[in-house]
């Protein structure tokens, strides 16, 4: 079954003004919001603990909501996971010194009442590795036994060594043990049980959030040396802009939907990268084949029938993705989930980018070539003369040196010429003055070894279709 018919002639090249408005609204919208409103950013990112739990006995959300609501979370932190008679949630909590205030107010008040008013002399806490307490203390050495007898009225305090001289450090129950403790109290036989509990501190988190920024962004510059190496210097800027526009785009939609900003999003937005970019390189290596086959070709008319001729495919692979995606948003589970909308945005952003960012962009690029030329044929002929002043290239390297003179053009065009077979019977003659051999208006730029490797280019190009010395083709 065919998508597409051959010889479907859709302009698609035609509507790159409109398509480059929209998308330059679009972006713009997007950046608007990632940075005046900002993402709702995870606890991955943020810091704070995550847990999942699930009760025995039919349990509603809101019921959950009203017994979490006695420790002042808000609605908005529980989410029921899986179907409703699974009875399953999920409690979200950013502040990662949340339920620890009080217990830190019972061991300062324990310590004092046991050894006096000056006893403590500094306590700090510690959110990055569990609930921890340090306290340094005045006076003599305490044991361990004699600590852990003061901080017997707090429950779930755990005194633990320390290294460091008159201190201790105290294992405060964290966030989870005072969330279960509460739910627990409210419904006693609904048989509580804690499936998972994902913790991560502040400093983590803000470092996992730089370090996402800078794979993307790492990411982009990599695939614009790519793209470069692997077609043309002006093929590059198309398909980095198409996927810097894929990926605002996606954020933006999240940003403005206040869809939770987390690592699984970072993996899709990367996946989306890789995939808008094979679909970009496709069309571009359709692009490059035509541009070889049809030289005098019009390059805008040219690269849209190489989108139209890999539009079956392009379609295919999109929709195929897409039914995939839609299988994992709906039967994979909350873990999944953010992952396969955050692709699914993406797929059909990046199938819309390939066509109407990408391609068109090297129409642009070739208009900006002339200029781009002016710009870095002076650098390049500077750089060539500081080679010469400094004993001239190296052997296989540049032109010849200057000291020989230059090859007259006659002798040029002979080595090529007699190399072919069936021009080697023909009587050589010259050239007439009027051959190829003057430089086009366009090249008055050009150094005169530039001019020498582009004789011998076109000289080539004149054997391979069979042109004798004479102007004749056999």
């Amino acid at each position: 079954m065919q998508l597409i018919k051959p010889g479907t002639s859709i302009d698609f090249v035609g509507k790159r003004h409109i398509a480059a408005i929209f998308s330059t609204i679009t972006v713009t919208i997007s950046l608007l919001l990632f940075f005046f409103v900002g993402p709702n950013w995870g606890i991955d990112f943020t810091g704070g603990t995550e847990i999942e739990l699930h009760f025995e006995q039919p349990t509603s959300i809101d019921e959950v909501r009203g017994a979490v609501g006695k420790l002042g979370l808000s609605d908005d932190s529980i989410q029921r996971v899986g179907a409703e008679e699974e009875s399953r949630f999920v409690i979200r909590i950013q502040d990662t010194t949340f339920g620890t205030e009080r217990l830190q107010e019972q061991v300062t008040s324990a310590l004092t009442a046991k050894f006096g008013a000056d006893f403590i002399e500094e306590s700090t806490f510690d959110a990055q590795v569990g609930a921890l307490m340090r306290v340094r203390y005045r006076g003599g050495d305490r044991t361990e036994e004699e600590l852990s007898e003061a901080l017997a009225g707090v429950e779930g305090a755990k005194v633990g060594d320390s290294p460091d001289d008159n201190t201790v450090e105290i294992n405060l129950p964290g966030v989870t043990e005072e969330v279960t403790k509460t739910i627990s109290a409210v419904f006693p036989g609904r048989g509580l049980v804690t499936d998972r509990v994902d913790a991560v501190g502040p400093k983590v988190g803000g470092d996992l959030r730089v370090k996402g920024v800078l794979a993307i962004l790492a990411t982009l510059l990599l695939v614009l040396v790519y793209v470069g190496f692997r077609f043309e210097v002006t093929f590059a800027p198309g398909a980095v802009l198409a996927l810097f526009h894929d990926v605002m785009i996606t954020v933006g939609v999240f940003v403005l939907t206040r869809h939770e900003f987390n690592l699984a999003i970072i993996g899709a937005l990367l996946t989306i990268i890789g995939y808008s970019l094979n679909d970009t390189i496709i069309i571009y290596d359709r692009v490059r084949e035509n541009m070889r086959r049809y030289r005098r070709a019009d390059t805008a008319r040219l690269i849209n029938d190489s989108v139209n001729e890999t539009l079956g495919r392009t379609v295919s692979t999109s929709l195929t993705t897409m039914i995939a995606m839609v299988a994992f948003l709906f039967l994979g589970g909350p873990v999944i989930q953010t992952f396969a909308v955050a692709i699914l945005i993406g797929v059909f952003v990046g199938t819309y980018s390939t066509v109407y960012v990408a391609s068109p962009t090297i129409l642009v690029m070739e208009d900006l070539r002339p200029y781009l030329g002016r710009i870095f044929s002076p650098l390049a002929e500077q750089a060539a003369a500081a080679v010469a002043e400094a004993g001239g290239p190296r052997e296989g390297e540049g032109s010849a040196p200057s000291a020989e003179p230059a090859a007259p053009v006659t002798s040029l065009v002979k080595a090529p010429v007699a190399a072919a077979p069936e021009a080697a019977a023909a009587p050589s003659a010259p050239l007439p003055s009027a051959a190829p051999v003057a430089a086009a208006p366009s090249e008055p730029q050009l150094s005169e070894s530039a001019r020498r490797r582009l004789e011998r280019k076109r000289l080539r190009d004149a054997a391979g279709r069979g042109e004798t010395g004479n102007g004749r083709v056999e």
